[in-house]
């Protein structure tokens, strides 16, 4: 999936699949259903992700695997989303972020953040959008992870644009700009065009 060969990665996780059909280990099952779910979402392709992460859902709740769990809660509301049906995001995203906070995971509750930031933008739910993605920015910071850093302050200041906060929309795209910049990021033109026409 890494290496964007995605025929490849659906012939191997198809026979992964078959393979797996045929031993009582759910929570093998559940992995690749996971990473179908996750190969169809790289693709864009959501609707046919989502059945794949739906039922990989069901068999990390028969395993008791609340990693696997967390993960996937998350994953479902982000197909949601994408979508378009945030208000039944919304929950997923909630039980994922519950859950993340039991575990003490950190990453997973600042990815988690940023999906319940992306369906509360969707909704007209700025405010409460923008202290998700602050939330998400926050803890990316805390981590180091600076691709998603980036991408964090780019939903930022599409928000706080639509929430009518120029000033602050304008530094935060500023700021991405910064990070994309150094790493070589391929949105980094969009985010510079937002600047540019004052989005």
């Amino acid at each position: 999936i890494g290496l964007r060969r995605f025929g490849d990665a659906h012939a191997h996780l198809r026979q992964a699949l078959e393979l797996s059909a045929t031993i009582d280990d759910p929570t093998c099952q559940a992995h690749v259903h996971r990473s179908l779910g996750r190969l169809f979402a790289r693709q864009g392709r959501f609707r046919e992700a989502l059945p794949h992460d739906e039922q990989a859902l069901e068999l990390y709740e028969v395993a008791g695997n609340r990693v696997g769990l967390a993960n996937t809660l998350n994953a479902v509301g982000w197909h949601l989303a994408h979508l378009g049906d945030h208000q039944r995001a919304l929950g997923y995203c909630e039980r994922a972020l519950t859950l993340y906070q039991e575990l003490g995971d950190r990453h997973g509750q600042a990815i988690t953040w940023d999906s319940l930031g992306y369906a509360r933008h969707h909704l007209g739910h700025h405010p409460t959008a923008i202290d998700c993605y602050q939330r998400a920015l926050d803890l990316f910071r805390e981590l180091g992870h600076r691709n998603l850093e980036g991408e964090a302050l780019a939903d930022l200041a599409d928000t706080h644009h639509a929430a009518g906060a120029g000033d602050a929309a304008r530094e935060c795209w500023h700021q991405a700009l910064r990070i994309y910049e150094e790493l070589g990021h391929p949105d980094a033109g969009a985010v510079r065009e937002k600047l540019v026409l004052g989005a």
